[in-house]
């Protein structure tokens, strides 16, 4: 059983550091990649009316015209409800509340969703589909019998079904995906897209406006299971794209962690580790850093996934993180009051699940309903599977403004991002290094690439 729960764990790590747009838990604090004043209207007033950061209708009892939708069009679908199912492994007795943000927003999203009427009067029944790490298969098996749509969720091996999601005719509007399996797989839409083939390099490029010449002496540690060693690979490959080379790879122990991390400390040294980025969580890079400091090194750039964009790290591990930056493609919630999609999922969250967990998966949960509601609108009385998807993949989708902007249609991840960073034990935009030309964003074709080499077979 250890090493099936360390196998887990390890899994998790890439969950929340393998791709762009996946985070852990950032500061609980309280569209389109331009960063702007909030549109007329505070986020109360948007809420009231049905309306989401620039989505000027969400949800409603009716069309245009005062009809409603109808017909038991669909398995989970009849003339007053839709039923719908959120996957979270928030239950895992490994990592007690995992991806519970997820839910979280699905439970603000659909008490307000319905609140103002529904999907064109069809209420939203939210199903809570918690498959506990091991057991997503029996949770896909109680959406096959019942749900119309998962939505909004994510879980670690989405790949435990063996194909019945697809098999079953299920659509997934994801949260996240993580096996290549799953991001694969038929019948799925991306809101946040996670592609096996290509990777965002945007905070790679930004290595070398921070400090020159670092990502010629760039250095990686993963955890030794091949999940870890997959997203390192590709890591590795987008470094090299952006003009850079690795000098040092390093695997640690991921199921019993390491008691001394000096050899690893002294290894970067002796290879001339200029920038370095570690496939894991926020805990064992607070271990390092702390390590780093004893033996008075560190790298000129720490470059990390959004997963590092956590209140827990930043307030225990702050103080050590020296030349540490996040890169995000999420406007920063440190400032709300600069964009009405960050300020309505706070005022969201607080009105209809003040416990809730806010964080960034949270809000990619979001941008996964919001675009859900806006299909199964487009769909009305037609609403199947199928015009579901079709609805779903459009060209270009910001979640409302909650991120930049990406490519659902065409499973493309976001050419922009920008970067945060830590004063003390607090969270940052990096203006600077940034370089934003669209709003708080840098965007560019040349942020993402096309991988050959170490795409997942």
């Amino acid at each position: 059983m250890k090493r099936s729960r360390g196998l887990a764990l390890a899994t998790v790590l890439v969950l929340l550091s393998a791709a762009c747009g996946r985070s852990g838990s950032p500061p609980q604090t309280a569209s389109s990649a331009s960063s702007s004043a909030p549109s007329a209207g505070t986020s109360q007033s948007r809420l009231d009316s049905g309306a989401f950061g620039d989505l000027t209708k969400v949800c409603s009892s009716a069309d245009a015209n005062g009809q409603k939708a109808s017909g038991a069009t669909a398995r989970g679908v009849t003339d007053s409800e839709i039923h719908v199912g959120t996957v979270t492994d928030k239950g895992s007795d490994i990592r007690a509340g995992l991806d519970k943000e997820m839910f979280d927003s699905a439970v603000a999203f659909t008490s307000w969703c319905n609140q103002h009427g529904g999907i064109l009067g069809r209420k939203l029944v939210l199903d809570d589909l918690d498959a506990k790490l091991f057991s997503y298969n029996d949770v896909i098996t109680k959406a096959c019998n019942g749900d119309f749509s998962l939505v909004g969720g994510g879980a670690v091996f989405d790949d435990g079904d063996n194909g019945q999601r697809v098999q079953c005719g299920l659509p997934n509007i994801a949260g996240f995906v993580t096996s290549a399996t799953a991001r694969r797989a038929d019948l799925l839409v991306q809101p946040v897209p996670n592609p096996v083939d290509k990777l965002p390099i945007g905070g790679y490029l930004a290595v070398d406006r921070i400090a020159p010449g670092a990502l010629q002496h760039y250095g990686v540690l993963t955890g030794n299971v091949t999940t870890t060693q997959q997203a390192r690979d590709q890591n590795i490959e987008g470094v090299e794209k952006a003009g850079g080379t690795a000098v040092y790879n390093a695997e640690f122990n991921v199921v019993s962690g390491e008691s001394n991390w000096a050899p690893f400390i002294d290894d970067m040294k002796s290879k001339g580790v200029r920038a370095f980025e570690i496939v894991s969580d926020p805990g064992f890079l607070q271990q390092i850093q702390a390590a780093m400091v004893t033996a008075n090194f560190f790298p000129d750039v720490t470059i990390v996934n959004t997963n590092f964009y956590d209140s827990k790290f930043a307030q225990e591990g702050g103080a050590n993180a020296k030349n540490t930056y996040i890169r995000s493609i999420f406007f920063p919630l440190e400032l709300k009051d600069e964009n009405a999609a960050t300020a309505d999922y706070l005022a969201m969250m607080q009105q209809f699940n003040p416990s809730g967990k806010v964080a960034q998966l949270g809000l990619q949960g979001m941008s996964a309903w919001l675009l859900f509601a806006q299909a199964a609108t487009a769909c009305g009385s037609q609403l199947t599977p199928q015009c579901l998807l079709d609805k779903s993949k459009v060209s270009t989708w910001t979640g409302g403004g909650l991120h930049a902007p990406t490519g659902p249609g065409t499973n493309s991840p976001s050419s922009c991002f920008l970067l945060m960073t830590l004063a003390g034990t607090k969270f940052v935009y990096d203006e600077k290094d940034t370089q934003p030309n669209q709003g708080k964003f840098n965007c560019s074709d040349a942020n993402v690439v096309t991988l050959t080499k170490s795409v997942p077979k």
